[in-house]
């Protein structure tokens, strides 16, 4: 979390940028400009609750103002500087597609697995949900007690809170696929 200074002066850019004034987001946020002014000058910190509250006056995910990085609110990965990596257990390959956005809330991958391989086979349970779009190959689904088999075209999408993993459902040939993962918000 940035320190008491870069949020304050984070608060102060977005308000400047979208040319609101300390009384509007009093107005939205029930909170007063005074300690509104106070948090943007760095004398004091927000609680929790008021941060999500001047976030939401201010048209931005609490998240934002928490990362220790400023983030962008775009992603943009060309071609030239997606950066190949090895899949944990050496399993196969993966770039990403999405750079961090603020609080984490979704990422695209490329996975492709060598043939026989897994990388999330044992059941794993987190928040959010999950997608896959399969490039090449068939991979297996675990979801709950069920096993679903996608090919090259097809898509799978299913809520990550419940038991899931998957691995190349090929001996011969690997696996290819986009895969998606988002958060889900707590409002």
């Amino acid at each position: 979390m940035p320190d008491r200074a870069e949020l304050g002066k984070r608060i102060k850019s977005i308000r400047d940028n979208r040319h609101l004034t300390l009384k509007s987001i009093e107005s939205s946020a029930g909170i007063s400009a005074t300690h509104i002014s106070e948090i943007e000058r760095g004398k004091t910190s927000p609680t929790l609750g008021a941060l999500i509250r001047v976030a939401r006056a201010l048209g931005k995910d609490p998240a934002y103002f928490l990362e220790e990085e400023e983030l962008g609110d775009v992603s943009l990965v060309t071609l030239e500087n997606r950066l190949r990596e090895s899949v944990p257990g050496g399993v196969g390959t993966m770039e990403r597609l999405t750079t961090c956005i603020p609080g984490g809330r979704m990422q695209a991958i490329s996975i492709t697995l060598a043939p026989g391989k897994s990388h999330r086979r044992q059941p794993h349970t987190h928040f959010g949900n999950e997608a896959a779009f399969i490039l090449a190959g068939r991979v297996r689904f675990f979801y709950r007690d069920e096993t679903i088999e996608v090919e090259e075209g097809d898509a799978i999408h299913y809520h990550a809170g419940e038991p899931h993993g998957y691995e190349n459902a090929s001996k011969r040939e690997a696996a290819t696929m986009i895969w998606i993962s988002t958060v889900r918000d707590f409002d």
